[in-house]
C-alpha cells in the first residue's frame, strides 16, 4: 500500500462492503458494446456537455454521482476528422468549477480551445470554439476536467469519455472493414453508495469497461479486429492480459507507430491509450484480464480483475495479413537539440505534497519558457520509490532512453510511465525529445504526472511557448526551470 493521503479519513474508506470492490457474487454479464457517440457533420461538432448530478446503475449497484456527462457514467465518444471545429457548449449544474481538456489533442491552448485554465463555474455555460488542424494526427483521444486542484475527484467521479481523431487505419485499406472495438477503461471506488471524494490509488477498486463490468465480447475465430483502448480512470495502471492471446500495436496516444509491435501484455498508465490489432482466438472462452500491479516500495498495490469474456464461436476466418508497411515517422533523434533540461519528479517527507524540481505547483507561475520553433531534450528523473507518470498537453514527443538503454524508435507518445527510483541514491530515467514547432501550441500549458492525485497535491508545472520575433506576453516567470 502506498502512503496514506488527503483526506485521510476518506482514502481508507475504498468501498461500502466487498461487493463495492467487485468482490461477491456477480451480475448477469451484459454483452459487450462500445460507447455512444457524436459525430461532426459538415466540418462542425456541436453539442451540449452537461454535468450534473445523477444516480445510476453500475455493476449492479445504485450509485449517487456527484456530477457525470449528461446523465451517462460513459458519456458519448466525440468523432471528428482533421480540419474540423470543436464547438461545444458544456452546462455546469454540479457542485465543483470544471472545465475540458482535450487529451492528446495538438490545438490550441488559448482562449476557447484547450485551456485548462478557464474557470467554469457551477450554474454557468462556457461554448468551446477550437478548431483540429488539417494536419492533426489521427487516433484515440480522451476529454475530461481539468481544474485544479479538483482533478482527482472530477475523473475519479466518472467525468472523462473518449475522443475520435479521423480514420487511422486509412494507410490500410485492406484493413477498411475490420470490426472496431472501443474499450475505454474506468474504475470506482465507493462510500456510502457514492464515489470516494478524493481516491487513493492503493486498494481494491470496481474496473468496468464503457461503464460495463465483466460483459461478454464475442469474437470469431481468425476473424481480425482493430480495438481502441483508453486509460480515462483517475490513477491506476491497467496491465492487460487475453489468456496469453497477441496483440499488436499499431499506434499509441493517438499516433500512428512506423511498424506493429508484438506483446502479450499490454501496460496502460493513466491517460494512456493504445491502438491495436487482434485475430479472434481458437474457439473457447477466454479472460480479458486486468493483472495486479504495484508502482513501488513506496507507492500503491491493487489486485487483478477480469474485465471481459470474451468468447471465441462460429466457423473459423481466413485471417486477413498484418500490415507490413507502414508511413513513413520522422525521427527527432535527427534534429539539432536547441535546449537540454532536466526535469525531476520527487515526493516529499509530507505525503500530502508533490514536486517537480523541488517545488509544488503554483497556478500563477510560469516555470518552463520556451521558444516556439526548437526542439527540446529533457531527461525526466523520478526521485520517487514509486512510480509516476509524464504528461505534457499540445505535443507529442519522442523517448530515446529508459534509465540509459536506448529505446527503438517506433514513433511518438504523450504519456510515459517513469519508473521507481533504482534505490535511495539513483532516480529513474527517461529521456525525451519535444518539438515546440507547430504553431498552434502557442500559450501556456501545463506538464504533470498523470497520477492525478499526485497532480492534484503539486505535482505539475506551467509552461509558456512563446514567438521570439514577437515581445513575450504578461506572464509571471517564477525562478524558471533549466
Amino acid at each position: 500500500m502506498g502512503r496514506q493521503r488527503r483526506p485521510a479519513a476518506m482514502v481508507m474508506i475504498f468501498c461500502a462492503g466487498l461487493a463495492a470492490c467487485g468482490g461477491g457474487s456477480s451480475p448477469t454479464p451484459v454483452a459487450f458494446s462500445n460507447p455512444p457517440e457524436w459525430a461532426s457533420h459538415d466540418g462542425v461538432l456541436e453539442g451540449v456537455l452537461t454535468v450534473e448530478p445523477a444516480e445510476l446503475r453500475v455493476a449492479g449497484r445504485t450509485v449517487a454521482f456527484r456530477g457525470v456527462y449528461n446523465g451517462l457514467y460513459m458519456p458519448p465518444v466525440l468523432r471528428v476528422q482533421p480540419g474540423d471545429v470543436v464547438r461545444l457548449t458544456l452546462a455546469n449544474f454540479g457542485m465543483l468549477s470544471t472545465n475540458v481538456h482535450y487529451h492528446g489533442l495538438r490545438v490550441s491552448p488559448l482562449g476557447a480551445g484547450d485551456n485548462v485554465f478557464i474557470d467554469i463555474t457551477p450554474r454557468t455555460l462556457f461554448q468551446y470554439d477550437m478548431p483540429i488542424p488539417a494536419d492533426h494526427p489521427q487516433g484515440l483521444f480522451w476529454y475530461h476536467p481539468h481544474f485544479h486542484p479538483d482533478v482527482n475527484t472530477q475523473i475519479a467521479g466518472g467525468l472523462s469519455g473518449g475522443l475520435i481523431v479521423g480514420d487511422i487505419l486509412a494507410p490500410f485499406p485492406t484493413l477498411a472493414d475490420i470490426p472496431e472495438r472501443i474499450m475505454l477503461l474506468k474504475d470506482l471506488k465507493l462510500a456510502d453508495g457514492a464515489p470516494v471524494v478524493f481516491p487513493d490509488p492503493a486498494g481494491p477498486t470496481l474496473r468496468t469497461i464503457n461503464g460495463l463490468y465483466k460483459p461478454r465480447l464475442t469474437m470469431q475465430p481468425g476473424q481480425l479486429e482493430f480495438w481502441r483502448l483508453g486509460n480515462v480512470g483517475a490513477n491506476i495502471y491497467y496491465e492487460i492480459t487475453l489468456d496469453g492471446q497477441p496483440f499488436y500495436v499499431m499506434a499509441q496516444d493517438g499516433t500512428l507507430q512506423n511498424q506493429l509491435v508484438e506483446t502479450t501484455r499490454l501496460i496502460l498508465p493513466p491517460g494512456k491509450r493504445l491502438e491495436l490489432l487482434i485475430f479472434g482466438p481458437p474457439r473457447g472462452t477466454y479472460r480479458l484480464r486486468a493483472e495486479p500491479f504495484n508502482t513501488g516500495p513506496e507507492g500503491d498495490a491493487y489486485p487483478g480483475q477480469t474485465l471481459a469474456s470474451v468468447a471465441s464461436t462460429g466457423a473459423a476466418v481466413a485471417p486477413i495479413a498484418l500490415p507490413a508497411s507502414f508511413p513513413v515517422v520522422r525521427d527527432l533523434r535527427d534534429h539539432p537539440i536547441d535546449m537540454a533540461r532536466t526535469v525531476t519528479f520527487a515526493d516529499t517527507d509530507d505525503p500530502n505534497v508533490f514536486t517537480i524540481n523541488g517545488r509544488p505547483y503554483d497556478h500563477h507561475c510560469i516555470d518552463t519558457l520556451v521558444p516556439l520553433g526548437t526542439v527540446e531534450q529533457w531527461t525526466i528523473l523520478n526521485t520517487s520509490q514509486e512510480a509516476h507518470v509524464f504528461h505534457i498537453h499540445q505535443i507529442d514527443f519522442q523517448v530515446t532512453a529508459i534509465n540509459g538503454v536506448a529505446q527503438p524508435f517506433i514513433g511518438y507518445q504523450d504519456t510515459i510511465d517513469l519508473p521507481p527510483a533504482v534505490d535511495d541514491d539513483t532516480p529513474s530515467s527517461v529521456t525525451a525529445i519535444l518539438p515546440f514547432d507547430d504553431p498552434v501550441i502557442l500559450g501556456e500549458f501545463v506538464y504533470h504526472c498523470h497520477i492525478v492525485q499526485h497532480a492534484d497535491l503539486g505535482m505539475m508545472a506551467n509552461i509558456l511557448v512563446y514567438d521570439p520575433a514577437l515581445p513575450l506576453p504578461p506572464h509571471h516567470l517564477c525562478d524558471p526551470f533549466s
